[in-house]
């Protein structure tokens, strides 16, 4: 059985975040400090980590496709740190061609997003909604 293509995407995500120094990709057992996570579990045990969320993607025609992904990161310290995070986020994918290079996509951009105050323990948080133009599997 193949991975849903939304899956296929957030894996590809997740690599570019690493690649690009903005999270750790382990693909296998605990999740590292800095880490990420696709699975849908916000872990209680690790200050700063990215949770990548797979949305139904919307069709658009015979052919064409656009995947959506919410990318939430909680990172340790005001909400300035979150937002410096997120800029950076939007360096990478926000108005860019190609990126990442699977299903297709031929176009990526930032729809939305939301900042969150520091919690009781000082981590603030961001979350982004980035829509990706691509083909049907």
């Amino acid at each position: 059985m193949t991975d849903a293509p939304e899956i296929v995407l957030n894996r590809a995500l997740a690599q570019l975040l690493h690649d690009k120094g903005l999270a750790v990709y382990a693909k296998t057992g605990t999740i590292p400090a800095r880490g990420i996570r696709l699975d849908g579990v916000m872990p209680t045990t690790v200050d700063e980590f990215t949770l990548l969320t797979p949305l139904r993607p919307v069709p658009e025609g015979r052919a064409d496709m656009t995947y959506r992904t919410q990318i939430y990161t909680r990172r340790k310290g005001s909400v300035l740190v979150a937002r410096q995070w997120a800029a950076d986020l939007r360096a990478i994918l926000d108005q860019t061609e190609y990126t990442p290079a699977v299903l297709g996509i031929s176009w990526a951009w930032e729809f939305s997003a939301l900042d969150f105050d520091p919690d009781s323990q000082g981590r603030s948080a961001v979350a982004a909604t980035y829509y990706f133009k691509g083909r049907r599997p």
